[in-house]
């Protein structure tokens, strides 16, 4: 017995050994996580069992063994760069500097790019307004089941707002008048949100009635708020900023009043935390802006003093935290599903912050992600995170994108490169692609202009 002891723990630890060298080399290159030289240990099994009927116990030992360490087979849940910096400490200037930077969006120059670029994004928000109301866009994944997307009016809201100074005059006035109805009947800055079984198919392929999630959306953050300073400030609808301000102050009464827990060191995330701490951080820029602009200072001072301490852990999550692929329940089941949670809902101002403040481990972590996985682009593409999924979630690509441009600044010819066919109808990840790379062929432009920040 003791024999055999020791040979079952001699192929136990050679296995282990095996898969900690190769889960190294996944580690460093972003390839799945494959349990390795998985025959050459199970021959080395049957060695110590010289014939007969002892090689067939090893072998189902060696089986056993392998289901104990199986569990992160094929798997894409690492980066290959693990940049760090110490924490920092940041004051209420500091979080007041982006309260006075927006993007200055104009249109853009009249290049072939610039053209090609806008046309799509006119094709797609003219699509858009014509077949409205759209049913929120089902997205099967595989073993993780399936996702469902624009069920909430915050995106829909930030996407066609952004988009509006790059549209042609009628379209853009068509528009304005669109999400001022919409604005009656469903805020940005509500709980509620769209009916998942309502409205015409964005879908290219038909999904069965039954197979739909039924209810409705629900916002998860307070990214709605600043959505719709968005809309007022592109819009020019100040009257709205003055007319819905008692109702956002209501919707932003708990996040102002309860404490705010989030762990920057922690790495076993598993509910979009991370992309929850942008968007209430987004929700509080919205909040403050919209508070000087009713000239109510007491809110205004809140919005700063939370939004400054919701910074200072977004910017040190940045800085000291290097696992930026998370575990995330957002798909119908949690197999083998995984997101790029803090860079969703990730808004300009925030992207700014973290492209001076974090010591260039954003920008860094970012690169090397999409050099890691070629393709990570594309509409529908193979899938690049996660596990044995047919395709990428859509929110890989849109956090990605986002990142290049907000926090890399990749260069504008590069970005148009990206912009590849909508999913779906009313895409509004595609809107803000397009906008996005078109604000940059203009120069990327902040107002009143960007300030240099304090060295961290």
């Amino acid at each position: 017995m003791t024999r055999w002891r020791k040979g079952y723990d001699e192929v136990r630890l050679q296995l282990k050994n095996a898969l900690r060298a190769r889960r190294g080399v996944a580690a460093n290159t972003g390839a799945p996580q494959r349990s390795p030289h998985l025959v050459l240990v199970f021959f080395r099994s049957i060695q110590h069992a010289r014939r007969g009927w002892k090689g067939a116990i090893f072998a189902v030992l060696f089986v056993a063994i392998c289901i104990d360490f199986s569990q992160a087979q094929n798997i894409i849940d690492c980066s290959s760069t693990f940049l760090a910096a110490n924490p920092a400490k940041l004051t209420e200037t500091d979080f007041s500097e982006f309260i006075v930077l927006r993007m200055a969006l104009q249109p853009a120059t009249n290049s072939l790019v610039a053209r090609r670029i806008g046309a799509k994004l006119e094709g797609h928000v003219a699509q858009f307004l014509d077949g409205w109301p759209w049913m929120p866009f089902d997205h099967t994944l595989g073993l993780s089941g399936y996702e469902v997307y624009f069920n909430h009016p915050d995106e829909m809201f930030y996407s066609l707002a952004v988009a509006l100074p790059f549209l042609s005059t009628p379209l853009a006035e068509k528009t304005k008048s669109f999400l001022a109805g919409q604005l009656d009947q469903m805020p940005p800055y509500g709980l509620a949100g769209f009916d998942n079984r309502a409205g015409h198919p964005r879908e290219s392929y038909d999904v069965p009635p039954g197979l739909r999630v039924a209810g409705a959306g629900k916002a998860a953050c307070a990214f709605g708020v600043y959505a719709f300073w968005t809309y007022c400030q592109y819009a020019g609808n100040t009257a709205a900023a003055r007319s819905n301000w008692p109702a956002v102050k209501d919707r932003m009464k708990p996040l102002l009043q309860a404490d705010y827990h989030f762990d920057v060191a922690k790495t076993d995330y598993s509910h979009d935390e991370a992309e929850k701490l942008n968007g209430d951080l987004a929700g509080l820029i919205g909040l403050a802006r919209l508070a000087r602009m009713n000239g109510d200072a007491e809110t205004e001072k809140a919005a700063v003093a939370h939004g400054t301490q919701l910074l200072e852990l977004r910017i040190n999550l940045e800085r000291v935290n290097p696992h930026i692929v998370e575990k995330t329940s957002f798909a119908s089941k949690s197999l083998h599903n995984f997101k790029l949670a803090r860079y969703c809902q990730l808004v300009p101002e925030v992207g700014e912050a973290l492209r001076k403040l974090s010591a260039g481990c954003a920008a860094g972590r970012l690169q090397a992600a999409r050099q890691e996985r070629n393709g990570w682009y594309l509409a529908y593409g193979d899938r690049l995170i996660g596990g044995e999924n047919y395709t990428n979630p859509l929110h890989f690509p849109a956090s990605l994108f986002s990142g290049a441009v907000l926090i890399e600044q990749a260069p504008a010819e590069q970005l148009s490169t990206w912009i590849d066919v909508p999913w779906c109808r009313g895409d509004y990840y595609f809107i803000e692609k397009c906008a996005y790379t078109l604000w940059t062929l203009s120069g990327r432009e902040w107002s009143p202009g960007a300030r240099a920040s304090r060295p961290l």
